[in-house]
């Protein structure tokens, strides 16, 4: 029996005119099965129909739609669709498109080239593939929010995606072509999924395959982030619903899990033995890439609110902390995720047994895990932790649903205004920090483009080689990408150009390599910072 408000058509969705009511939910707790035997009559009829109206409702559904919608237009008003491309996005883009693929490094995982294929296959505007993840992203939003309907309120959900899609870090990297926002949706939409098959005690066969497709989705985004959310959930499986009572159900959750790992991973382990070694050397290669591991629990909290953290050499790094005051936002945010266990508990995981608590607390194991992988790379993973916030956005909106309904009089009152500061003040400091730091990348893109004209200029044409020095200037691959020529890192000597004419790229009072030590120097243009360029003669 669950105690859900119950809100029937006609009424107003705020908590001053919602009604605990008591509502019949189907569970594999004998006592529940039982309980709906034995109550009859009207009322009992009653609350089966809303339940299921709740699920189903077109009014409801309106709430998910209309949260996607306006993030999608937050992100297609307050981010720059011209911002060009920078390095990790100039790789993804090169791989499915007219371009010359720039080099794949063992930490990429070959499921974003795909999802922008259909527009990097057709054009190489910057502007089509910005606005297409915008879209791509609402959408994305609004299926992982559809994924937990069923026993919450639309409007709960909607308020979850509403706290996820707030954050600056959520709103820029919807239209950047990186990895770490889908890999967000996916693992969302996957917890939404298996809990509610948890919930209910049984499978629908769509169920079984959205959940293998989210398992999927996501391993071939980042599977680092696919192990650590499905692996959780395939051991919540096992754990929280006895063999004896769901064979089949934890047969069927477990097989869609191993199933979708199977086909996400799988690509990554044949491209290991293919490109790198095997999956080992991969592993140890990605570990390079990152500035080694080394585990560190601050650093995630020193970057929440924007920051980059390195431990590798020559890379920007960050001392102290960044936006210090939105940490105390940072915290209640953590409070009531921590309150959510409690609220889901009650009011959404009935079990009187530990079962009820280990399915309300799954969300914080999920992201517990994503926190401890992410505590051992060092190196800038501001943008890793959106998965872990799209879990506990849900946990959050339970909070506030709780402290809103549950409370009466002016404990009600003070509950509702805590909740609009709560959700008003994310909006506008995380909006702040959105300014600050597209301000930044807009300053950034402006330099990378002067450096791309003036060497498209000085008569730079495919076909080319671009290289830097061992700590790269920042934009010498996406420079490469623009002016369609290769890159190679760190040359040492003209071999492994081929031929082909080399541009050498160095900060100023740093030394080219010796083999272009006597070639033509040419300083780029001041917003492209203090770079010089070393282009080889064309009559070498």
């Amino acid at each position: 029996m669950s105690y859900w408000p119950h809100y029937a058509r006609g009424r107003l969705w705020w908590p001053e005119r919602l009604t605990a009511r008591p509502i019949v939910l189907t569970t594999s707790d004998p006592r529940a099965d039982a309980a709906a035997e034995v109550r009859s009559g009207p009322h009992a009829d009653l609350a089966a129909q809303v339940a299921v109206k709740r699920r189903f409702s077109g009014r409801g559904i309106g709430w998910l739609i209309g949260v996607a919608a306006a993030f999608t237009l937050a992100v297609l008003l307050f981010d720059s669709l011209r911002l060009p491309l920078f390095w990790d996005e100039s790789v993804y883009a090169s791989q499915i498109s007219q371009h010359v693929p720039m080099p794949w490094g063992a930490e990429r995982a070959r499921g974003l080239p795909l999802l922008v294929a259909p527009v990097t296959l057709l054009t190489s505007s910057v502007v089509a593939l910005r606005v297409y993840l915008a879209v791509l992203a609402g959408i994305g939003l609004f299926l992982a929010m559809l994924a937990w309907r069923g026993r919450r309120p639309d409007w709960v959900i909607a308020l979850a995606g509403v706290i996820f899609g707030g954050l600056w870090v959520t709103q820029q990297n919807a239209a950047l072509l990186l990895p770490s926002y889908w890999s967000a949706i996916g693992g969302l939409a996957g917890a939404g999924l298996f809990l509610g098959a948890m919930e209910r005690g049984k499978a629908s066969p769509l169920s079984v395959v959205l959940l293998a497709a989210a398992a999927t989705f996501t391993a071939l985004i980042r599977p680092a982030d696919a192990v650590a959310i499905f692996g959780i959930l395939l051991v919540i499986a096992v754990i929280a619903r006895p063999w004896g009572s769901a064979v089949r159900l934890v047969t069927a959750l477990a097989g869609a899990i191993v199933a979708g790992l199977a086909i996400g991973l799988g690509e990554w382990i044949a491209e290991s033995y293919l490109y790198f070694g095997g999956p080992v050397t991969r592993l140890h290669a990605m570990g390079a890439a990152s500035g080694g591991s080394k585990l560190n629990l601050l650093n995630n909290l020193r970057i929440m609110s924007g920051g980059v953290v390195s431990s590798k050499p020559g890379y920007p790094n960050m001392h102290g902390w960044s936006h210090p005051p939105l940490l105390v936002w940072w915290a209640a945010f953590g409070v009531l995720a921590l309150v959510g266990v409690y609220a889901a508990r009650r009011y959404v995981y009935t079990s009187r047994d530990y079962r009820g608590w280990l399915l309300a607390a799954t969300p914080v194991i999920c992201a517990l895990g994503l926190y401890g992988l992410y505590s051992l790379p060092v190196r800038d993973n501001t943008r890793y932790l959106q998965p872990i916030w799209a879990l506990l956005a849900v946990l959050a909106a339970d909070a506030i649903y709780w402290l809103v309904t549950a409370s009466r009089g002016r404990l009600r009152i003070a509950a509702i205004a805590a909740a609009i500061l709560f959700v008003a003040v994310e909006l506008g400091t995380q909006h702040a920090v959105l300014a600050s730091a597209n301000t930044q990348r807009v300053a950034a893109g402006r330099g990378l483009t002067d450096a791309v004209q003036y060497l498209r200029q000085i008569g730079i044409r495919p076909p080319c080689v671009i290289t830097s020095s061992r700590v790269a200037v920042p934009y010498t691959l996406p420079t490469a990408y623009y002016l369609d020529c290769s890159y190679q890192w760190r040359m040492t000597r003209l071999t492994p150009a081929n031929g082909r004419r080399v541009v050498v790229l160095m900060r100023r009072g740093t030394p080219p390599p010796p083999f272009a030590r006597s070639w033509p120097a040419h300083r780029l243009p001041k917003p492209a910072g203090d770079v010089m360029a070393y282009v080889q003669p064309r009559s070498l």
